[in-house]
């Protein structure tokens, strides 16, 4: 009796790749025919079992089972493989401040507040003086330029987090004036911890890595005709600062926080000295 012939084992991945072949839009074409052909050499080469096949289908689901609105294991999961910071490098541009990662909790929802506006509201931490400007490439002032801003609180955790924090809370979107100029009063940022409780955390556990990011802000800066921005601003002397587990951290987005006297400041706000300032000017390049 004749053995059956096997089909050769770049079949699938040419039957793949052609099924996409006529997808009308030619960028989804050719991104689908990559990621047929790179996904199919990676199976290939690991010599992928049906076992770890399914454990990877099971690993999604449950990615897809714990995202919420306030919470993206995926996005997480792009931020710890590295991919999201390749995306940053790739689409950087020169004339621009620096990208990174969005991170898993963002939060379409934030409030429009006023420039100057006081988002502590009475809660622990170092407060912390941030202002700065939104210029475009050649250092122009950009008029109603806008600021959505959102960090962890004093204990480490963001509001999907932590049940007793307002979903609001140290988040905010800010208009800039004419002079693009912006300031609000906030609480330094405190290194933590991914979410480890689902899929990704284990994968970090079995992986041997930390989970840990260094303090940071994040930051969307966007306005009319110019390119978004998604970016982070780091503590020069945070824990992590050159071991982030998402990769983040870029040159030019370390600031210093400057202790600072000023008295006028301080009964604006009615805080103690010395608080911490941090000053810095977002550059945006034009739409292309």
């Amino acid at each position: 009796m004749s053995t059956p012939a096997r089909q050769p084992l770049n079949f699938p991945t040419e039957a793949a790749m052609r099924s996409f072949a006529d997808a009308p839009d030619p960028r989804l074409r050719h991104v689908m025919g990559l990621l047929v052909k790179h996904l199919h050499a990676f199976v290939a080469e690991s010599g992928l079992s049906k076992e770890e096949w399914m454990r990877g289908l099971e690993f999604l689901t449950q990615s897809a089972a714990i995202t919420t609105h306030e919470r993206n294991e995926f996005s997480l999961l792009s931020d710890v493989m590295g991919i999201s910071s390749m995306v940053d490098v790739l689409s950087q541009r020169p004339d621009s401040t620096p990208s990174s990662v969005l991170g898993p909790f963002h939060n379409l929802d934030s409030r429009l507040r006023e420039n100057g506006c006081d988002l502590t509201q009475g809660q622990p931490g170092e407060r912390t003086w941030l202002s700065g400007r939104v210029v475009d490439a050649q250092g122009q002032p950009i008029a109603g330029a806008q600021i959505d801003f959102w960090q962890n609180a004093d204990n480490g955790l963001y509001p999907a987090q932590d049940p007793q924090q307002d979903p609001h809370n140290l988040r905010c979107k800010i208009v800039c004036q004419d002079d693009g100029s912006f300031n609000f009063l906030t609480i330094r940022p405190r290194p933590y911890t991914v979410p480890t409780d689902g899929p990704v955390g284990a994968l970090l556990r079995a992986s041997g890595r930390h989970c840990w990011r260094p303090a940071h802000y994040h930051f969307i800066v966007g306005a009319a005709g110019y390119a978004s921005l998604v970016t982070e601003l780091f503590p020069q002397d945070s824990d992590y600062i050159d071991n982030d587990t998402v990769f983040g951290v870029r040159p030019g987005l370390a600031v210093a926080f400057v202790p600072s006297d000023d008295e006028a400041v301080a009964r604006r706000y009615g805080i103690a000295t010395p608080f911490h300032t941090v000053r810095f000017e977002f550059r945006l390049s034009q739409q292309a």
